[in-house]
C-alpha cells in the first residue's frame, strides 16, 4: 500500500510527513489554483521538499492526445523524471497514456468528476 497525500499546501504536506510514512504527494488543477501562485512555481517547492525519490502526480490540463502528451513532456521536464503525468480516464487520454507509457514516463489514470 502507498499513502499519497492529496494536497498542494507545503506546510500540511510537512506536517504530513512528520508523522506518517508517506510515498508521495499527488495534485490536481484545482488544488493547485487554490494556491493562488503558479503551478509549476508550488510544484517545484513541492518536488524540492520531498526530494527526487518521492512520487509527486501532475496532472495534464490539455483535452486533447497532443496537448496531453506536451503537457506530459513539460511536466517531466520541469520536474523530473521520476515525476507522474495524470492523464484523464478519457478516450484522448488513454491514447495519451498509451503513448506516454510507450517512451518510459511514469503514467497515473485519474477520474474526472462534472457535475
Amino acid at each position: 500500500m502507498k499513502f499519497i497525500i492529496d494536497n498542494a499546501d507545503i506546510k500540511k504536506i510537512q506536517a504530513i510527513y512528520d508523522v506518517f510514512p508517506v510515498d508521495g504527494v499527488t495534485t490536481n488543477p484545482t488544488i493547485l489554483a487554490e494556491s493562488g501562485r503558479q503551478p509549476f512555481e508550488v510544484l517545484k517547492g513541492i518536488r524540492a521538499w520531498i526530494g527526487a525519490e518521492a512520487e509527486l502526480h501532475v496532472q495534464a490540463v490539455s483535452r486533447s492526445t497532443e496537448g496531453m502528451i506536451e503537457d506530459g513532456h513539460r511536466i517531466v521536464k520541469e520536474l523530473g523524471e521520476g515525476t507522474y503525468i495524470k492523464i484523464p480516464s478519457i478516450p484522448a487520454g488513454f491514447k495519451a497514456m498509451r503513448a506516454l507509457k510507450a517512451e518510459g514516463l511514469h503514467v497515473t489514470a485519474t477520474a474526472i468528476q462534472t457535475g
